[in-house]
């Protein structure tokens, strides 16, 4: 080349465009590589979950936009060595029969992990117990509780459920975790997640996307989270205002809605759980004209009496205890007028 000749001009806008090119080919290049080695998308949204619960890595659930995670339809499994299984509508248990067949009573147990059963099998539930107890009288029972859930994710849900189930009656017993204390609220939450949803639409087709996402995920959302600042998952307002929704989406499906009062172990001696949820849920019951449905010696303030065998762990029950709760929960029901108190044709 002659050196008495001039070089080629580097102007900014050939160097933005030669820089862009560069990157492009180094980020083009790792998404080729990536994809011959492939990585799996990680579980969505687990960029929020992971600062918020972790429920999300149970076998049984998945993600969920909508409900921030719901259970997996069609699971079929085990879970701590008991049988789980997850019908097409994610409810636990058998399918469910769509249409309700003709003369049956439908009861729709709405709930968190106590309600779902963690650490029994699906035969240990008091919701299937309580089908039994029932049976004779043309009553079925179905389980729509969910680990983890809150007053807010069972609005969601019965708002999902009630069109499709023909429920004649729907139990709730949630409260414990809208006490549990996170980085935000489970309303904050929400609005949170519809942004990210909407962006990882498309960003999640991307395996250097997914790479770099796994990496985020396993360093500083895991180590940050314990450190920020924490509120109630469902702070008292927006409990009692959900409460009132679920009363209100019942009776607009022309179904009956009854409160279960909350449950929770009790050793002697032991002073009750300071809490105002349960005040506030059988509050709200008495305002809104729900009925109460006691829970006699699983109560958290119930007498001062050793219900530790009842129970595997502070809030969930032992198939012993899911036994009592159905044989209390089905007398009430009857007594109440809430199901019928005869055989079917009788």
């Amino acid at each position: 080349m002659d050196p008495s000749l001039p070089g080629p001009r580097f102007t900014l806008g050939r160097s933005l465009f030669l820089s862009s090119v560069i990157v492009a080919a180094v980020f083009g290049l790792a998404e080729v590589g990536l994809r011959i080695v492939g990585v799996s998308p990680p579980v969505r949204p687990r960029l929020l979950l992971r600062a918020i619960d972790v429920d999300i890595d149970f076998p049984f659930m998945r993600a969920d936009p909508e409900l921030f995670w719901s259970p997996r339809p069609g699971f079929q499994g085990e879970f701590l060595g008991r049988p789980v299984r997850i019908d097409a509508l994610g409810l636990r248990g058998d399918e469910v029969a769509r249409p309700k067949p003709a003369g049956r009573c439908r009861v729709v147990c709405f709930g968190d992990s106590i309600t779902f059963g963690y650490g029994v099998g699906d035969r240990e539930t008091y919701t299937a117990r309580l089908a039994e107890e029932l049976r004779t009288r043309g009553v079925e029972t179905i389980n729509a509780g969910v680990t983890g859930y809150t007053s807010h994710q069972v609005l969601k849900r019965l708002r999902m459920l009630a069109p499709v189930l023909q429920a004649d009656v729907a139990t709730f017993c949630i409260g414990w975790n809208d006490g549990t204390r996170r980085p935000v609220d489970d309303r904050e939450y929400d609005r949170r997640l519809g942004q990210v949803m909407a962006v990882e639409g498309l960003l999640d087709r991307l395996y250097l996307y997914r790479a770099m996402k796994r990496v985020y995920l396993r360093t500083l959302v895991v180590r940050s989270a314990g450190n920020l600042p924490q509120t109630q998952r469902v702070p008292m307002p927006s409990y009692r205002e959900n409460l009132k929704l679920l009363v209100a989406v019942c009776r607009e499906y022309g179904i009956r809605p009854a409160f279960v009062a909350l449950p929770r172990r009790r050793r002697a001696g032991e002073a009750p759980l300071e809490s105002p949820y349960p005040a506030a849920f059988a509050a709200a019951a008495r305002e809104l004209g729900v009925p109460l449905l006691e829970t006699g010696q699983l109560g958290y303030d119930t007498a001062p009496i050793d219900n530790r065998l009842l129970f595997i762990d502070s809030l969930h029950f032992s198939p012993a205890g899911h036994a009592v709760l159905a044989r209390l929960l089905a007398e009430q029901l009857v007594a109440r007028g809430l199901v019928p108190d005869a055989p079917p044709g009788s």
